[in-house]
C-alpha cells in the first residue's frame, strides 16, 4: 500500500531497522530492542540488550545537488488513461546520519552487537524491493547505506555529556533520500510553429510559412548594371 512520498524519512529509518533486527534474529540474538530514540538512559532503561538507532542529523545532500538543473519534467496518467506532462521543481535530495550505539550487561556483549552491526552494513550496502518497509518509495529505489568517518573527541564528549553519560562506542552510517515537490505546472510541448514574413516597404502585408520568404529578394540599390 502507497504511503505520501513525504513518509520516506521514518520509512527509511523503519528499513534500517528491521535489516538489523532480522540480522539478530539469523545470528540468534532474539531479544535484541530497537530503539530509535536518542540513547538516553530513560530510554533504554529495562529494554536490554538494545540497539539505539539515533537519527541525529538530517542535511541537503551535497553530491545530490544539481545547480544547474532547476525543474525536471514528469508524466502523471490522467483518469481516462492518458498521460499527461508538468512540470515540477527538482527533487531535493537529503543526507540522514544515524549514530549507532549498543547497550547490553557487559561491554563485551556491546562490543559482540557492534561487530555484527558492522556486517550488516557491510553486507547490505543497498536494500530495495520488499526489504524497503512501506509505500513512499519509487519502483526500483534502493536504500544505500554507507559507513562514515570517526567522530572527533571534542564532538563525542559534548554529545554524550549532553545525555549525562560517558563516552560510549558508537558508529555512524547515512543514507540520503528524496523529497518529491508536490506541486505541478502544467507543460505543453510545441507541436508546429508558423513563420510569417513583413513586407519592409508595406508592414501591413504579410506571408505565412513556411513558404519562402517573398520579400527575400536582391535590392537594387541603383547605380545601373552593365551597359
Amino acid at each position: 500500500m502507497s504511503t505520501p512520498q513525504h513518509h520516506i524519512i521514518k520509512e527509511t529509518s523503519d528499513s534500517i531497522s528491521r535489516l538489523l533486527q532480522e540480522e539478530f534474529k539469523r545470528s540468534g540474538y532474539k531479544r535484541v530492542h530497537i530503539v530509535d530514540q536518542a540513547p538516553k538512559p530513560d530510554a533504554i532503561e529495562g529494554k536490554l540488550p538494545a540497539v539505539s538507532l539515533y537519527l541525529y542529523q538530517i542535511s541537503v545532500d551535497p553530491d545530490g545537488f544539481d545547480s544547474n538543473a532547476a525543474t525536471e519534467l514528469v508524466e502523471v496518467a490522467q483518469p481516462d488513461g492518458t498521460m499527461k506532462e508538468f512540470h515540477r521543481r527538482r527533487r531535493l535530495w537529503m543526507r540522514l546520519d544515524y549514530l549507532v550505539s549498543c547497550w547490553a550487561q557487559t561491554p563485551e556483549d556491546e562490543q559482540l552487537l557492534m561487530g555484527l552491526i558492522l556486517r550488516t552494513v557491510i553486507d547490505n550496502v543497498e536494500l530495495g524491493g520488499d526489504r524497503l518497509k512501506g509505500g513512499s518509495f519509487e519502483e526500483d529505489f534502493t536504500i544505500e547505506l554507507q559507513l562514515s568517518g570517526r567522530l572527533d573527541e571534542g564532538t563525542l564528549s559534548r554529545f554524550w555529556g549532553s545525555l549525562n553519560q560517558p563516552v560510549r562506542p558508537a558508529i555512524q552510517i547515512y543514507t540520503s533520500v528524496p523529497i518529491v515537490p508536490e506541486k505541478l505546472e502544467a507543460f505543453t510541448r510545441v507541436e508546429h510553429k508558423t513563420m510569417e514574413y513583413r513586407n519592409i516597404h508595406d508592414p501591413k502585408v504579410r506571408e505565412q510559412g513556411p513558404t519562402p520568404n517573398p520579400f527575400a529578394r536582391r535590392l537594387d540599390l541603383g547605380g545601373g548594371g552593365r551597359r
